[in-house]
């Protein structure tokens, strides 16, 4: 897996129950409604926008063929108590059997000065056999595809890495997150985050993954109104 570039994210909420942003049930860039926020308990629902995936974002795409962009639907559950919060989604694929994940969040803020805090979080995946192979598989087609790019020397990878290959279901990737936020005002949090994940099982042995692990950088903000 290949280094994540830092993004601009924005995340509005409006009347506490309405929100757009981070896709609180799964994956992408989304939208829902707190079915139940009462306390520190909330449940979600909502979609996500996962993103697409071009053959020219890494020479080991090749052959595979340009993917669009999936959309998700999901829900969530999340508690907070005092400074510590935990939460479990669950998303399902609904284009291009992109199948159904499910993760785990734990996480705590901690207060650093007046306007400041620092957010320390942790998450694990586990995929169905249709969401591993929509992100890690490789069809017979797209194999013969890649056989043909390697036969005519236009392949930058090798011969062992055409494929076909098929990844089980099972967990899929643990991360990490750090966040500093500084709230200037009420309505708003401004975030900068560093974030980690490791591949496991099977789909750390697809030809499609150049790294088993990731890194990313992320600048973002918050407004409630």
């Amino acid at each position: 897996m290949l280094e994540r570039t830092s993004l601009l994210l924005f995340m509005a909420e409006y009347d506490r129950r309405f929100y757009v942003g981070p896709s609180r049930v799964g994956v992408g860039y989304g939208a829902g409604v707190h079915l139940v926020r009462e306390g520190g308990f909330t449940w979600d629902l909502g979609v996500g926008i996962g993103d697409s995936r071009p053959e020219s974002r890494s020479p080991l795409l090749a052959g595979m063929g340009d993917r669009r962009a999936d959309l998700f639907a999901g829900t969530g559950l999340h508690y907070r108590y005092q400074d510590y919060r935990a939460g479990f989604t669950v998303a399902h694929g609904m284009l291009d059997d992109s199948g159904n994940r499910a993760t785990l969040t734990l996480g705590r803020t901690i207060p650093v000065v007046p306007r400041w805090s620092l957010d320390l979080g942790l998450h694990g995946t586990y995929a169905d056999a249709k969401a591993m192979n929509y992100d890690f598989g490789i069809t017979p087609a797209q194999a013969a595809n890649r056989a043909a790019l390697v036969a005519a020397g236009d392949a930058s990878f090798t011969a062992a890495q055409i494929g076909p290959y098929t990844a089980p279901a099972g967990m899929r990737d643990l991360g990490g997150l750090i966040s500093l936020n500084y709230r200037p005002k009420p309505r708003w949090v401004w975030t900068v985050s560093v974030n980690g994940e490791i591949l496991l099982g099977g789909v750390r042995n697809s030809p499609l993954v150049a790294s088993n692990d990731y890194r990313g950088l992320g600048i973002g903000f918050t407004y409630s109104f």
